[in-house]
């Protein structure tokens, strides 16, 4: 079994989105999607979506979307990116997937005998101007669904030799790779690789965060910086 990762997506399959008019790339973007999709991934393999799934503002609008995904090959963990306005709570959301479908967010858990996280990012708060304002109550929401999705996480993990992957939608550092505040956790946990995506210009893609930093091995995986086809997960 392998496991590959890719987020943001961006599926729209019942209110067709131009997603071209960010650049040309992302013409016909769902397409490459599949056929990149199809060519790598086996059924018995695992594939992690960390945000940014579906534009679909609703349950109804997100069923064309949930039908291509489940179409897909391989199982899938899905966790809420800014974009998934249709993601209202978790509770509500997991009587709708498909079978080979999954949903983290606050939580975690063992698919295909693999320990996957996932919760509810955000943008590293802005510390190169001291007078930008920091939602610190949206901060500490943050680090708590954090907490618990770790906390779980910890509770189902086998040992520590058993990797911890966690869904993270958005970069877990900023612009000048410095640290969010959530990374402290990230390492007292023992995350074994955190997979991100958000990016979506060729520069932030130059500047990000990838590779082993600290104990915790960091790869974005947005669609357009992955050439839209799941890449693999690193070190696992």
């Amino acid at each position: 079994m392998s496991v590959w990762a890719v987020s943001d997506l961006h599926l729209s399959l019942a209110r067709p989105d131009r997603r071209d008019r960010f650049g040309a790339r992302w013409g016909d973007h769902v397409a490459k999607l599949e056929a990149g999709w199809r060519a790598a991934v086996r059924p018995e393999d695992l594939v992690l979506i960390p945000g940014d799934v579906s534009m679909a503002r609703n349950h109804r609008e997100l069923q064309p979307d949930l039908r291509w995904l489940e179409s897909m090959p391989g199982r899938k963990v899905l966790a809420p990116g800014n974009h998934d306005a249709w993601w209202n709570d978790l509770a509500k959301i997991r009587p709708l997937l498909r079978p080979s479908l999954r949903a983290v967010e606050g939580t975690a858990e063992v698919v295909a005998g693999v320990l996957v996280a996932g919760a509810r990012s955000m943008a590293v708060p802005r510390v190169d101007d001291p007078n930008a304002p920091v939602d610190e109550k949206a901060v500490a929401r943050t680090l708590a669904g954090l907490e618990t999705a770790l906390e779980t996480a910890s509770a189902l993990r086998q040992g520590p030799e058993q990797p911890l992957i966690l869904l993270w939608h958005f970069p877990p550092f900023d612009a000048y790779n410095r640290p969010g505040p959530w990374v402290e956790s990230f390492e007292r946990h023992g995350v074994s690789a955190c997979l991100y995506g958000h990016l979506h210009i060729q520069s932030q893609w130059s500047r990000a965060v990838q590779g082993l930093r600290g104990n915790v091995r960091y790869q974005c995986v947005a669609a357009d910086a992955v050439g839209f086809r799941p890449i693999r997960v690193a070190g696992v």
